[in-house]
């Protein structure tokens, strides 16, 4: 009896180990990748040291834990990932184990299927929603185990499988909870560093923003008053012309770092949104007729949030003119906004020329833009704002085809 529970807590060990040395140590590296070569191998070990030193408890049956590696490679890695990680199964259990090829792989390949369509929705669930789809799906695993072992004449080792199967759930669940706490942990840090960076760019803004205004208003009223000159050659008025411009366009970049320095509005009023999003799109669709621009809106009646009115404005107008800059021409903005739940989602996609990964990840800190001569402190002030709001911003995007934004308030 001993000798069985400690062969069952090497399984979990040679299982857990290798995952918790994969956070503690590769993590942070690519994260954002789409094949994770450290995950792979990481899982890879786990998966080959379980089958290697499986438990022979009936004749051909066998007791391992390899639906672990599975389903994390899918849920936490990417299709290819869990897909190489089927792949290396099947290939060992027929060499190996010569379990029958063409049964293995069908086994499998309904095992791919289902975690595919899991994997779609899985990251957007709660904690709670992730683990009831787990559980459903293992459950689901170990039910035709033991429909198997009933049609195989084997229904006396039904129990001990069950008890195998609940030892591999816990497992599974233990890997999850790695999983999330570091993800957990990870958006965390990233926050801190945000955070961080908007208050050295409001410290910036407030110490020093002040102090250049008075001297460029002072040169812009000496350009002014020389404009009015009628000894001035065009090309002298045409440079005088550009320098106002540039003090102008100086002055506009010092007001959004001075907006990153203003604490965050404290008097929240309830809004409805609709209302608010219905002037600001009428006002942007005067802003897009000259470049053949479309904003198609789908808005509901009642989106009731706490908010301030010049704010949600300001987000708004932000983003849908980035959206505006990044068609160019001839294209089309969708402007959504629903009650989910206890939130109001408000979505703004457009058909423009997209975002890689890499511009995804900088997106939203200030200095960085995407555009030549953005400052990338307009969106900053977009995170600024809806985070005061208790709000959240995504974004999903590729190049070529577009992005969407999703901004999600608490509902009132």
């Amino acid at each position: 009896m001993l000798h069985g529970i400690e062969l069952i807590l090497n399984q979990v060990l040679m299982v857990l180990f290798p995952i918790w040395t994969y956070h503690l140590l590769f993590q942070k590296k690519g994260s954002r990748q789409r094949f994770k070569p450290m995950l792979v191998l990481v899982l890879t070990i786990s998966l080959l040291l379980t089958l290697t030193f499986s438990i022979n408890y009936y004749d051909t049956f066998y007791f391992d834990l390899k639906m672990v590696p599975i389903i994390i490679a899918f849920l936490y890695g990417s299709n290819p990932c869990g897909l190489l990680i089927i792949g290396i199964t099947v290939v060992y259990k027929i060499i190996f184990n010569d379990d029958p090829p063409l049964i293995t792989v069908i086994n499998f390949g309904i095992i791919s299927g289902l975690l595919i369509l899991v994997a779609k929705k899985f990251r957007t669930y709660s904690d709670f929603k992730k683990i009831f789809l787990i559980s459903t799906l293992y459950g689901l695993i170990t039910i035709t185990r033991g429909i198997l072992l009933v049609y195989t004449n084997h229904s006396q080792e039904i129990g001990i499988v069950f008890t195998f199967s609940f030892i591999t759930w816990l497992t599974l669940l233990s890997a999850m909870f790695i999983f999330e706490n570091m993800n957990k942990q990870m958006e965390l840090e990233l926050k801190v560093q945000r955070a961080e960076k908007f208050d050295v760019v409001g410290q910036l803004a407030a110490s020093v923003a002040h102090e250049v205004r008075n001297p460029m208003t002072a040169v812009r009223g000496f350009l002014q008053l020389m404009s009015d000159d009628e000894n001035l050659t065009e090309s002298q008025r045409r440079y005088i012309h550009i320098s106002m411009e540039e003090l102008d366009h100086s002055q506009v970049i010092l007001s959004e770092y001075l907006s990153l320095a203003k604490p965050a509005t404290t008097d929240l009023k309830i809004l409805n949104l609709k209302a608010d999003l219905e002037n600001i799109i009428e006002l942007m669709r005067s802003f897009t007729n000259l470049q053949t621009i479309s904003i198609v809106s789908s808005l509901e009646d009642r989106l009731l949030i706490k908010g301030d009115s010049s704010e949600i404005k300001q987000v708004f107008v932000n983003l849908l003119k980035n959206s505006i800059e990044a068609i160019g021409e001839k294209g089309e903005i969708m402007v959504s906004a629903y009650q989910n739940g206890k939130y109001v989602i408000v979505e703004i996609e457009d058909n423009g020329q997209g975002m890689s990964e890499t511009q995804l990840k900088y997106l939203g800190t200030p200095f960085y833009s995407t555009k030549d001569k953005g400052t990338g402190v307009g969106l900053s002030l977009c995170y600024k704002i809806v985070h005061s709001m208790k709000g959240t911003i995504s974004v999903r995007s590729k190049q070529g085809k577009g992005t969407r934004f999703t901004i999600q308030f608490p509902s009132v």
